[in-house]
């Protein structure tokens, strides 16, 4: 009987550190998110590279709050192969450089025109380009998305070194 009622007194002492520790825990995980990184910056000078006329860059997080990933837009002059491909070269070393940009995974779209020509993002998206098989020889990089290129920091400085 003793043995019992000191299991359960030790149970109900161990019990209210646990729940307080997964508490701690729980907004440890949840505020990664909270700290999403400025991107305006980027975002500017993506939209000065020879052959964008516009960029939206936005700040995703999946699968955990810790994993970041750039996604974005670039709007073209040229909407060809070798415009995409150009688009790319021009600004890998924009992202190379950026404090944000270098860090994190991007993946980039390709829609012709500016963003002004659209009603809102979404409407842009319509339009959005397709990435060849060619665009992907001509960058160096293996791939098969025909919507986007994703590209790690590895990958982007290998683009902007000219590889």
């Amino acid at each position: 009987m003793r043995s019992t009622r000191v299991a359960r007194d030790l149970g109900g002492r161990l019990r209210i550190p646990a729940v307080i520790a997964l508490v701690a825990v729980s907004a440890l995980a949840l505020a990664g998110c909270a700290g999403n990184p400025d991107v305006t910056d980027l975002e500017a000078q993506l939209s000065e590279v020879d052959g964008v006329n516009d960029a939206t860059v936005a700040v995703t997080h999946s699968n955990f709050p810790w994993e970041t990933q750039l996604v974005v837009t670039l709007y073209l002059e040229d909407s060809s192969d070798a415009g995409i491909a150009g688009a790319v070269r021009s600004a890998a070393p924009v992202f190379v450089a950026d404090p944000v940009g270098s860090r994190h995974e991007v993946t980039l779209a390709f829609v012709p025109g500016r963003l002004s020509d659209f009603e809102d993002e979404f409407d842009a998206q319509r339009a959005e380009l397709t990435v060849t098989p060619e665009v992907y020889t001509t960058l160096g990089i293996d791939g098969n998305n025909p919507y986007s290129i994703t590209l790690s920091p590895a990958q982007m400085r290998a683009i902007a070194d000219g590889e």
